[in-house]
C-alpha cells in the first residue's frame, strides 16, 4: 500500500502508530493533592440524589499520574479522587498539560475513579459544582501530568494478571414482584441493590456477570537497583463507601479504597519510599458493588471507613501476588488509537414533560432545599434532559504497550461490556478503564435497557441512545484492528 495513502488514513482517522525501533522506554509517576482549599468550602459532594455540603475535611484527595513512552512517543495515565470528571475539565487539564509538556493531549488519559465522598466536579442529580473547584481541578492534573514528565528516567515495564473474587458481585438482581419505577411503570424486570438475603425472596438472580481479574501494569528503573517507579492497576468494583468521620461525627472527603489501595500497595511494593505511586482505575463496574445480597445481611458494623480500608488491603493481596511474577522489559511496541462518536440522547417526549411538570408543581416535593421523593428528582432530570442535544460526540481511546491493551470509555459502563470487550482484545492482556475523558452516563447493554432499573432510567446518570454499548463495541473492534 502507498505509504502517503496510509498517512493519509492514519490522520483521517485520529490514531498513531509507532514503530517498534522507537528507542528506550522511560517512564515517571507523580502523586498531587486535590484537596479543595479553604476557600473552595463549603463544597457540595457527588454520589447521591441530594445534594450534600461539607464545610472542612481533615482526609486528603489527590490525583496520580503514571506516563511512560519512548522518545517519539509519551503517554499517560492520571485517576482523579472524583465521582465523575465532565469531558470540558478533561480537555481543559489536557491542554494546560500539553503546552507545559509538548506531549499531544490525545496521549493523555483522565479518569475518575469514582469515589462517592469527593467534590461535585460536573453536575449529578442535586449536586452542582464549583466553578473555582472546577478550575483549581484542572490546574492539579495538569501540574500532575507535568510532574511526572519531569520525572521521565531510563525505564524497563512488564505487567501481569491477579484475580479477587471476593469482593466483588452483580448490583442488579430479577424481580419476582413488580415495582414502580420513578415514571409510574411497573415493567422493570431488574432492580439495583434489592436489600439482602435475595430482598426477602423478592428477588430471584443476578442480571449479570462479575469481573475479578485484576490487570496491572508496572514500571521500574532500568538502571541501577531499578528501583520501582509506579504502577497502573484496574478492578470492576463501583466503590466501598462509609468514609471516615471526625471525632464529632462529620463525613470527611476521601477517595474511597481507590486511595487505601494506592497507599497499601506502595508500601508492599516500595516500603518506606515516598516517591512510589501505586494507582487504582476503576474498570468496568457499572453494574458492581461490593455487596453479596445472596446473603444474609453482614453481622459486623463497620466503623466509618474501615471497610473500604478492608476491601484495598484484599485487592492489594491479590494484585501483589500477580506483581511479584512480572517480567520487565525495555523495548515496548507503543501504539495510540482514538475514536469520536456521536450517539444519540434519549429525549423525554411530550407526555414525559407533561407528567414532570405536574409532579413538581406541589410545593410539598421541596424538603430543606432538596427535592425528595425520587418521582420530583427524576421529573427534575426530565425537564433538564429536554435541553440536551439529540446526539453527543464520545471520546474512546485505546493504547497498546507491547502486548497489553488499555481501552478507556467515558461511562459507567456495565461489566459484560468489558468482558466482551477483553474477549474481542487480540492482545495477550487487556484493561478497561471507565469514567475516562468525560462523563456520558451509565451504560448498559440493550437486552439491560430492556430489563429496566436505576441504570437504566433517563436521567443526566443514563441519557446515551439504547444502542450505544453496539456501537462503542463496533468501534474498539475497529480500534484493535489499528493497533494491531
Amino acid at each position: 500500500m502507498n505509504r502517503v495513502f496510509v498517512f493519509c488514513l492514519l490522520f483521517l482517522f485520529g490514531f498513531t502508530i509507532v514503530p517498534a525501533d522507537a528507542g528506550p522506554l522511560r517512564a515517571g509517576a507523580d502523586v498531587t493533592d486535590i484537596t479543595p482549599l479553604p476557600e473552595h468550602f463549603p463544597i457540595s459532594t457527588a454520589g447521591s440524589m441530594a445534594a450534600t455540603f461539607y464545610d472542612s475535611t481533615e482526609e486528603r484527595i489527590h490525583c496520580r499520574t503514571l506516563m511512560l513512552g519512548d522518545e517519539k512517543t509519551l503517554v499517560s495515565f492520571t485517576l482523579v479522587d472524583s465521582c465523575l470528571i465532565p469531558r470540558e475539565l478533561a480537555d481543559s487539564a489536557k491542554r494546560i498539560a500539553s503546552e507545559k509538556t509538548g506531549i499531544p493531549a490525545e496521549h493523555f488519559t483522565i479518569a475518575a475513579t469514582h469515589t462517592h465522598s469527593a467534590p461535585t466536579a460536573t453536575p449529578a442529580f442535586q449536586s452542582n459544582p464549583s466553578v473555582a473547584y472546577q478550575i483549581y481541578l484542572a490546574e492539579q492534573i495538569a501540574h500532575s501530568i507535568a510532574a511526572a514528565f519531569a520525572k521521565l528516567e531510563p525505564a524497563e515495564a512488564g505487567w501481569a494478571v491477579g484475580e479477587n473474587r471476593e469482593q466483588v458481585f452483580n448490583r442488579r438482581w430479577f424481580v419476582t414482584e413488580p415495582y414502580a419505577n420513578p415514571f409510574g411503570d411497573t415493567t422493570d424486570e431488574v432492580r439495583m441493590n434489592p436489600g439482602y438475603n435475595k430482598g426477602g425472596g423478592k428477588v430471584s438472580k443476578p442480571a449479570g456477570p462479575v469481573d475479578p481479574t485484576i490487570p496491572l501494569l508496572a514500571v521500574r528503573s532500568s538502571q541501577g537497583e531499578k528501583k520501582p517507579i509506579g504502577l497502573l492497576a484496574n478492578y470492576a468494583l463501583h466503590y466501598v463507601g462509609n468514609p471516615p468521620r471526625t471525632a464529632d461525627g462529620k463525613a470527611q472527603l476521601s477517595g474511597d479504597y481507590f486511595d487505601r489501595f494506592a497507599k497499601v500497595m506502595a508500601e508492599k511494593v516500595a516500603p518506606g519510599r515516598e516517591d512510589y505511586v501505586a494507582i487504582l482505575s476503576n474498570g468496568t463496574s457499572g453494574d458492581i458493588n461490593n455487596n453479596n445480597f445472596a446473603e444474609p445481611a453482614p453481622e459486623k458494623k463497620y466503623e466509618p471507613g474501615e471497610k473500604m480500608m478492608e476491601v484495598a488491603k484484599s485487592v492489594a493481596d491479590s494484585a501483589y501476588t500477580a506483581f511479584a511474577k512480572i517480567e520487565y522489559r525495555t523495548d515496548l511496541p507503543i501504539a495510540v488509537a482514538a475514536r469520536e462518536l456521536d450517539l444519540g440522547v434519549r429525549k423525554p417526549d411530550a407526555t414525559d414533560l407533561a407528567r414532570a411538570h405536574e409532579i413538581l408543581s406541589s410545593p410539598e416535593q421541596l424538603i430543606n432545599g432538596n427535592l425528595k421523593p425520587v418521582e420530583a428528582i427524576y421529573a427534575r432530570e426530565t425537564l433538564q434532559l429536554r435541553e440536551y442535544p439529540d446526539t453527543v460526540p464520545v471520546r474512546l481511546q485505546a493504547y497498546r504497550l507491547g502486548d497489553l491493551c488499555i481501552l478507556t470509555t467515558p461511562c459507567e459502563t456495565f461489566v459484560e461490556i468489558g468482558l466482551e470487550l477483553k474477549k474481542l482484545s487480540p492482545f495477550g492482556t487487556t484493561m478497561v478503564i471507565e469514567l475516562a475523558n468525560g462523563y456520558n452516563g451509565y451504560l448498559p447493554t440493550p437486552q439491560q435497557h430492556g430489563w429496566g432499573g436505576y441504570e437504566t432510567w433517563r436521567a443526566k446518570s443514563s441519557y446515551l441512545e439504547v444502542e450505544a454499548s453496539v456501537k462503542m463495541i463496533a468501534a474498539f473492534k475497529e480500534l484493535f484492528g489499528e493497533l494491531d
